[in-house]
């Protein structure tokens, strides 16, 4: 590749990327007791609080599946389940992750690359941005972007360098400008990208990955890590699957944060941020006195399922997910070209769930989302939040999704939507 990977690799100062508050955490002992009971054989345990499984009321958990098969949670697989377990997690599920990294991603090298489980991609995305930003960091967004991530920032009070967005993503042009501007004026150059690169929430974009090697290669020249936010990638609608920053990694730089929300369970809670050992210790170090440990028993069901299907049943599921989505997609594409037309602009969505819209002679879609939209029982989200660092901006996107609704909903909402746009234009 024609990226800093043909140099040799840089060592990077991990602690640079590490805030105050962060790098004050210390290894909580009991926590640490827990890790290394794991790896002891049938111990005699004196030290960790921990309650004995054999008080709990659950005798067997049997998970059926939609296809007709089953599998069954029992004896030292559901006492695992039931107990506390390390924070980074359970191990057989963090060891299956590996092989999916290796075979998705390329081979990793888990020597100096780790995996730390969490309570879905959010708690990721929260601890990797908690670990390295403090008042005045700077750090890269694409514009617009997705408001939990904004959320987490802003109490932060992080100095934000905002780079818009074409259909093939953030454009490199203009963060370069960005980022010569903070030299030429002696300004601190940002610590992070964080970027939505599969399908990006909002805009359903995808970042090509021409523009992914040179984001990377200006990581490597200014000196920053890239926060891989990558909860859709198995739900684009491409013909290949799109080349992450991880694979791409050779200085350690990334930070990648998966999840399966969208292609298992969103409620079982279960996500996973890969990237160099020294930053996820420290993350790990914040969830040992936070959430202690991501649920037990979804990972231990979410590591029974993936062996149980193995890689040819895994494809086969995602497989069949994206074809729900790519057809509930077009099923609102056409609702739109129907009724919305005229009023309206849009780019096809690359994958995930949403359809991001410029309504046209609409300064600010913020009452007409919040208000007259539901008092016509649709619901729509403004486009207010994805700018959410700048609450007075104006803005005259809104976004629909079409993960729940049927074609027929769509039609209506749509035809419902074209008549109170109309009425909003005639009022302005």
């Amino acid at each position: 590749m024609d990226n800093c990977q043909e140099k040799e690799a840089t060592k990077i100062d991990y602690d640079y990327f590490i805030n105050e508050v962060s790098s004050r955490r210390n290894p909580s002992m009991l926590r640490e007791i827990t890790h290394a009971m794991q790896k002891l054989k049938d111990p005699i345990s004196l030290a960790v609080g921990v309650p004995n499984v054999n008080t709990f009321p659950f005798k067997k958990i049997d998970v059926q599946l939609k296809d007709g098969s089953n599998y069954e949670l029992k004896e030292n697989e559901l006492k695992a389940a039931l107990q506390y377990m390390p924070s980074r997690g359970y191990e057989p599920l963090i060891q299956k992750l590996q092989e999916l990294l290796d075979r998705t991603h390329g081979p990793q090298d888990w020597s100096s690359r780790g995996i730390l489980i969490t309570s879905g991609g959010q708690e990721s995305l929260h601890h990797a941005l908690q670990m390295c930003l403090t008042q005045n960091d700077s750090i890269i967004i694409p514009h617009p972007l997705y408001p939990g991530s904004i959320d987490i920032m802003i109490p932060l009070g992080p100095n934000f360098i905002a780079i818009e967005q074409d259909r093939f993503g953030l454009r490199p042009d203009k963060l370069k400008e960005e980022l010569e501007r903070c030299r030429e004026r002696n300004i601190p150059l940002p610590k992070m990208m964080y970027i939505n690169p599969t399908a990006c929430n909002p805009s359903g974009t995808t970042l090509t990955t021409e523009r992914k090697k040179i984001l990377y290669k200006m990581a490597c020249e200014y000196n920053f890590i890239i926060l891989e936010d990558d909860a859709y990638y198995f739900l684009h609608f491409l013909p290949e699957d799109p080349v992450s920053f991880l694979s791409m990694d050779t200085e350690g730089r990334v930070l990648r944060v998966d999840s399966f929300s969208k292609i298992l369970s969103s409620g079982l809670r279960v996500g996973y941020v890969t990237g160099p050992l020294p930053l996820l210790r420290r993350m790990e170090l914040h969830m040992q006195v936070s959430s202690m440990h991501s649920s037990g028993l979804s990972q231990v069901v979410v590591h029974k399922l993936l062996d149980l299907w193995g890689d040819t049943g895994f494809k086969n599921h995602i497989s069949n997910v994206k074809k729900f989505y790519r057809d509930k997609r077009d099923s609102l594409l056409n609702a739109c070209n129907h009724y919305l037309k005229d009023l309206a602009e849009w780019e096809e969505p690359t994958g995930g769930l949403f359809l991001w819209l410029r309504i046209k002679g609409l300064k600010n879609c913020y009452d007409f989302a919040m208000q007259t939209c539901i008092d016509k029982n649709v619901v729509i989200v403004p486009g207010n939040p994805f700018f959410g660092f700048d609450p007075n901006i104006s803005c005259d996107y809104v976004r629909f999704s079409y993960s729940l609704a049927e074609p027929k909903q769509m039609n209506e909402g749509c035809k419902i939507l074209a008549e109170l746009i109309k009425q909003e234009l005639k009022k302005s």
